[in-house]
């Protein structure tokens, strides 16, 4: 008997058990199919979502384009929400609302886009337009500068040096040369063998005012494309900036008329190496004409000048370069020795003579200013 209820005992907890077991195998798979059923609704959901962020996108793209940037910050405004990680739509939505001058809103979702990817070379740009826009130029040189030096893909090398080229004219709108001409210095080791490209950063550097290194890059472009009006016209405009008005010369003849101020710039080279007086490689009786012919057309202007003055009188200082022009008059004369001393003596009084025509006397003409430019290309002193 005893042996027969612990039997039916076993039995019973045997059958307990094996219940518990099946209970217990049924609830997990009931909770693995919840669990992938789940999974696959939301997979679902941000499927949906990615779908629908992409078209919201789409339809804000399409009215950018057609000019309506107060819908197309709705749309990308909602593709942000479906998809909030996704970069494309945050920059578009930013980019969108900068173009309406809601410049902090654009700025905010920049900036929470931004602590997820602090490097990104792409948000940290648009960062930098915001700043250069608002005149915040710290923050517009921050963040090119985090722009710059952020890895880039290497298909996006030219993406990378327009950005320098933006910082730069930044730098140069706000007068900060010295800054400018080191981002110049460090994008011209890295341009490409093509000849706009060497013109842009010689104009660039020629606005920065080194028309040394300007001239380095349009030869640079003349190489590779020696027909370039552009190139040629620049190197010319350089050249002249850099006090080599025989380059300059051979420069702008071959340069089209129609670009830039050739023309003007033309005249004034010539005038400044037909008139110089101490020139190279002219004889003593050359010498003597240009001083002469160069100081009578000084005191002429001299005279004319006066005369428009209200009543017609000279100023002390006018009075006081009527008598040197007089005096040097007989030391000029052909009969005399034409000394060193004597020729820089009066190409000194004509810059003078000059600089105080210009000054007192409205509209200079070519010749004042070739003028004025032979005593700067030979060091007088304008004081």
């Amino acid at each position: 008997m005893n042996s027969s209820n612990r039997a039916n005992n076993t039995d019973e907890r045997s059958n307990l058990i094996h219940r518990e077991i099946l209970q217990l195998v049924l609830l997990i798979t009931v909770a693995v199919a919840a669990f992938f059923v789940t999974r696959a609704i939301a997979a679902n959901n941000r499927d949906m979502s990615l779908r629908d962020a992409a078209e919201w996108y789409q339809r804000g793209q399409r009215e950018l384009d057609a000019g309506d940037a107060d819908t197309a910050i709705d749309f990308f405004r909602r593709a942000t929400v479906k998809s909030r990680n996704e970069k494309r739509y945050v920059l578009a939505l930013a980019r969108a609302l900068a173009s309406k001058r809601q410049d902090e809103a654009a700025r905010k979702a920049l900036l929470g886009l931004r602590e997820s990817a602090p490097e990104d070379p792409d948000i940290n740009l648009q960062l930098a337009r915001l700043a250069a826009d608002r005149q915040d130029v710290t923050e517009a040189i921050r963040y090119y500068h985090n722009a710059l030096y952020a890895p880039w893909p290497t298909d996006q090398a030219d993406a990378r040096r327009r950005a320098r080229l933006e910082l730069i004219r930044v730098l140069l709108t706000h007068d900060q040369r010295n800054r400018a001409m080191s981002e110049l210095v460090a994008l011209s080791t890295d341009l490409p063998d093509e000849a706009a490209r060497h013109v842009e950063v010689g104009q660039l550097f020629s606005s920065a005012g080194d028309s040394g290194r300007a001239l380095d890059q349009f030869q640079r472009a003349l190489r590779l494309a020696p027909d370039s009006g552009a190139a040629l016209a620049s190197a010319g405009q350089a050249a002249f900036q850099a006090g080599d008005y025989l380059l300059a010369r051979r420069y702008l003849r071959n340069a089209p008329e129609d670009v830039g101020s050739v023309t003007e710039t033309r005249e004034l080279v010539d005038l400044v190496l037909s008139n110089d007086p101490l020139a190279a490689r002219i004889g003593s009786s050359a010498r003597r004409r240009r001083l002469i012919d160069d100081l009578s057309y000084a005191e002429e202007r001299l005279n004319s000048c006066v005369e428009s003055h209200p009543g017609g009188q000279p100023s002390a200082d006018e009075l006081a370069l009527r008598d040197e022009a007089q005096a040097f008059k007989t030391q000029l004369a052909p009969s005399t020795l034409l000394e060193e001393d004597t020729i820089e003596s009066v190409v000194e009084l004509i810059d003078r003579i000059e600089r105080d025509v210009v000054q007192s006397c409205p509209s200079p003409t070519p010749r004042d200013r070739a003028l004025i430019l032979i005593g700067q290309h030979h060091g007088v002193d304008p004081r």
